[in-house]
């Protein structure tokens, strides 16, 4: 296999929570080194790619926001794509409302007519978001999720993640609710296509099995599964590699690459 291009997670592999994961900064600027491109996929929808950024740099990356490409930057690009310029229903952090109004989109957080019901993760979600989300799709409105990952690592702590809010509202509604961000195919192709990366020479990053690697799979690419954030229990059978952390890239990188 030629030198490659790589996917990377960001909770889980870069850090954890607000705690930096060991030997993160000295992998990335490896790669660098060995002019192998990267793009840091994330399904994180409470920061925008530069809020990512700020985080990233605090705990000593060196990153770029051209070089993050989190879900909720996909799911607004969604939306202006169906709908040019879209009324939105928002559940999640209220960093979304700013990143969605700055493509010209109306938010509320109110229960009055809109295009679609946008779902994002929040630190704590209620009931009455779904229960209003419920009766707007129901009155038409195309309802829309970041992701539906069950858990997320943050600090050392579990916490609950924006899939059981999702199992929620789609229990409740007989529109099928739209995906976007890992393991969505579509979210890889996208990535994909805003990298301009080679499917067959980009490999994935990540912890989760059933997130990034199993979604990585799906979408033609090859996959490198870290033990640490969610990758602490069983991996994919088809997973190529499995490493104990992202502190372990460059040995693997010399091991399998001629540069």
């Amino acid at each position: 296999m030629p030198q490659p291009d790589f996917f990377i997670d960001i909770d889980g592999v870069l850090c954890d929570g607000p705690n930096l994961i060991k030997g993160g900064p000295e992998s990335l600027s490896f790669l660098r080194s060995q002019s192998s491109r990267f793009l840091l996929v994330t399904n994180t929808t409470r920061m925008s790619a530069s809020d990512i950024e700020y985080k990233l740099t605090g705990i000593g990356y060196k990153i770029s926001s051209e070089e993050i490409f989190p879900v909720s930057q996909a799911t607004v690009e969604y939306v202006n794509s169906r709908y040019g310029h879209a009324r939105c229903f928002l559940i999640g952090d209220e960093s979304l409302d700013s990143l969605f109004q700055s493509h010209g989109h109306t938010v509320t957080r109110n229960e009055e007519p809109v295009d679609a019901v946008i779902v994002g993760q929040a630190q704590w979600s209620h009931f009455g978001e779904i229960d209003i989300a419920r009766r707007l799709v129901e009155a038409g409105a195309e309802p829309v999720a970041m992701h539906k990952d069950p858990t997320w690592p943050d600090g050392g702590i579990t916490r609950i993640g924006l899939g059981p809010i999702v199992a929620a509202l789609q229990s409740t509604i007989a529109r099928t609710i739209t995906l976007i961000g890992k393991p969505e195919i579509t979210f890889f192709e996208t990535a994909l296509a805003r990298a301009g990366y080679p499917r067959s020479n980009t490999i994935m990053i990540g912890d989760s099995p059933q997130t990034d690697i199993a979604g990585a799979t799906s979408a033609g690419l090859r996959t490198l599964q870290v033990r640490t954030g969610n990758g602490s229990g069983t991996s994919p059978n088809n997973c190529d590699w499995i490493l104990d952390s992202i502190a372990d890239l460059p040995h693997w990188y010399r091991s399998n690459f001629k540069h």
